[in-house]
């Protein structure tokens, strides 16, 4: 029997126990039975304890009735508003041209490093908590899946090592096509940088560029947040994107449980429930100690029947949480923070394999390889995924095989305990995780997940949702509009780092490192006669945003070799 099945009907029998002792009615049972409707939405009512209904009152004697009143004489209806009912709208100023791009002299100096906000939290993989009142329950579907030696050079390449974006920023870039920039269309600020007599050689030859700072990769891994707890205050469509007509990835009914795991721009809640990752509006949510004493008194009732429950499974059991309308793996949302309130670290079963042994994207023979293990190679069972086969996890290889090809006796496991992992060969990547769908099959890994992306991701997504906006010169508004040096130095403060107000000086805070091991968040500084007159961010993908000019304003532009000179990390990972 399925999980889900059983899942379903271990809920109907807790509520004909419910019902027994009078907080449910029969009829909203049957609802939560599948047998009300067409059984997709079925839903349950969790009534309040119930109150002594109050003595009735005697009834008082009767007054006589008043003379009616005469009616008024109508009034004559007013004439129509004269008023002006225009809006009054304008545009920013441009800058002006033919000046180099930092509008102010600012302070010089290092800039201290800090840490980004993070966001609020929220539960743990098995506690898929529902609802209080009308809960939906899906009867149908497949189960939810759980979850250069020499320094830099002028001429600067896509950056090799670091080109796959922030998993939150990808599709925004992808979405926001970059400008096409005309060549003859500069940066504000080359022409000042034109008059200069230096060379970017000399430039160059006096800084500490470093280039041996290893190459950041994304960790896909999740870490485990806080539980913040929040009902739905009404029945709720869970959003791929902070828009209303963003695609609707899963669905929650009146009282349903979330988690909130970060407060957003707009009101906005980005929330998990159940398997489901996505936007709320904040006024769609019961929150705080509204929801704590909902909570409270669903795990009284819960309380009531644990003991009948069978063994293995939490007491949470029978709450209902949302349910998904697509895949994990077509939902962008998923993956906007990788974090969650599941468990993310588990103590898994040691295997070695038998063979030479594809790991597979999905439970088919004919799926895509994902990785491939050589005979001994490690391995570990993160979840058996029925019908002989196993998702496992070797190294940042994850997906499935079949669990005849693998050694999992305790040999394995002590052998590993005594020569320790370093001492066993792993499988050979074949996809990223980032392109391979089995990646969040389950949230769980053997390893702790890092924090790499959490301000890269936030400081760039900020970046990103600013495209558009205007070109000022001497400007530092990301709304109003900003020069080059502005933008970066406003956007990194608003994540506790404090950078100069000009691209010069900027240039030289964090640490310098070649153009092409620039990562996500990372800055990129542009020079001309060996002056440094342009910055902008690296957006990954061989793409970077900026404030370009006052002809184009914020854009995204494909990464220029023309006057790159040298790249800064100033986020340490």
């Amino acid at each position: 029997m399925k999980k889900r099945e059983l899942l379903k009907r271990l809920k109907v029998f807790i509520l004909s126990f419910v019902v027994m002792s009078g907080a449910v009615s029969a009829s909203s049972l049957a609802a939560a039975a599948g047998e009300a409707g067409d059984g997709n939405t079925a839903g349950y009512e969790q009534a309040a304890p119930e109150e002594p209904e109050p003595e009735p009152e005697p009834e008082p004697e009767p007054e006589p009735e008043p003379e009616p009143e005469p009616e008024p004489e109508p009034e004559p209806e007013p004439g129509p508003d004269g008023g002006d009912d225009g809006e009054n709208s304008g545009t920013g100023g441009a800058g002006a041209p033919a000046q180099t791009d930092d509008g102010g002299e600012g302070e010089s100096g290092s800039g201290s490093t800090g840490s980004g906000s993070t966001g609020n939290t929220g539960s743990t993989v098995d506690e898929t908590y529902g609802s209080t009142g009308e809960a939906a329950y899906s009867s149908t579907g497949e189960e939810a899946y759980s979850s250069t030696g020499q320094g830099a050079t002028a001429e600067a390449a896509a950056p090799e090592g670091n080109t796959g974006m922030t998993d939150a920023a990808a599709a925004a870039t992808t979405a926001l096509v970059p400008t096409k920039v005309k060549e003859e269309d500069k940066p504000e600020g080359y022409e000042e940088a034109e008059q200069h007599e230096g060379s970017n050689e000399d430039l160059i030859a006096r800084q500490h560029i470093v280039t041996d700072m290893p190459k950041i990769r994304r960790d896909f891994r999740f870490t485990k947040v806080d539980k913040v707890l929040a009902f739905s205050a009404r029945g709720l469509d869970i959003l791929e994107e902070q828009s209303d007509d963003a695609k609707v990835v899963g669905t929650i009914a009146k009282n349903g449980i979330l988690y909130e795991l970060e407060e957003e721009d707009g009101g906005w809640i980005y929330v998990e429930s159940g398997s489901v990752r996505g936007f709320v509006h904040e006024e769609d949510l019961i929150r705080g100690e509204d929801a704590d004493e909902i909570m409270e008194y669903l795990e009284k009732q819960a309380e009531r029947i644990s003991a009948m429950l069978p063994e293995g499974l939490s007491r949470e059991a029978y709450f209902f949480t949302a349910q998904d309308t697509v895949p994990y793996y077509e939902n962008d949302a998923f993956v906007f923070r990788r974090i969650t309130t599941q468990d993310t670290v588990i103590d898994a079963q040691a295997a070695k394999a038998k063979a030479e042994t594809d790991i597979l994207e999905d439970r088919s023979g004919e799926a895509r390889v994902t990785g491939v293990l050589e005979e001994g190679d490690l391995v570990y069972v993160i979840e058996d995924a029925g019908e002989g086969w196993l998702f496992v996890e070797s190294g940042d290889v994850r997906g499935f095989v079949r669990s005849s090809d693998l050694d999992r006796s305790g040999a394995v496991q002590a052998q590993v305990d005594e020569e320790g992992e370093s001492s066993f060969s792993l499988a050979a990547e074949k996809i990223e995780p980032s392109e391979n769908r089995a990646t969040y099959y389950s949230l769980a890994s053997v390893k702790e997940g890092t924090k790499y992306n959490e301000v890269r991701e936030k400081i760039l997504d900020k970046a990103l949702s600013c495209v558009g906006n205007p070109y000022v010169w001497g400007g530092t508004s990301l709304t109003h509009g900003a020069d080059c040096s502005g933008f970066v130095q406003t956007l990194y403060s608003l994540f506790g780092y404090k950078l100069p107000r000009v691209a010069a000086a900027q240039s030289t805070v964090g640490t310098q490192i070649p153009v092409s091991d620039a990562a996500p968040g990372d800055l990129i500084f542009f020079a001309r006669n060996g002056y440094v007159y342009h910055v902008a961010m690296y957006a990954g993908d061989g793409k970077t945003v900026e404030a370009y000019s006052s002809q184009y304003g914020i854009i995204t532009k494909e990464l220029s070799d023309r006057d790159a000179v040298w790249a800064t990390r100033i986020i340490e990972d």
